[in-house]
């Protein structure tokens, strides 16, 4: 298993579990869960998540093309 995806999984099981956590320590806040609040937290959580995950692609991407611009360039400056 990679390093990034090791990561990932240590980063949502964490984040998972101290909000369980959160929740049932809590016991009054469990009264005022709805069912449409919590619809509105997945929609809210599943956008972020895509949002973030485009703007690492395009970042990895842009990352890439300015290193190979330097990379050519480099090249080009020892013929």
């Amino acid at each position: 298993m990679s390093q990034e995806a090791q990561t990932a999984i240590f980063t949502t099981l964490s984040g998972v579990i101290g909000g369980i956590t959160k929740a049932v320590s809590a016991k009054p806040l469990l009264l005022a869960i709805t069912f449409g609040g919590l619809s509105t937290v997945v929609i809210y959580a599943s956008a972020s998540a895509a949002a973030g995950y485009v703007v690492k692609k395009l970042l990895d991407r842009l990352s890439n093309e300015v290193s190979k611009h330097f990379e050519n360039r480099k090249s080009d400056d020892n013929e």
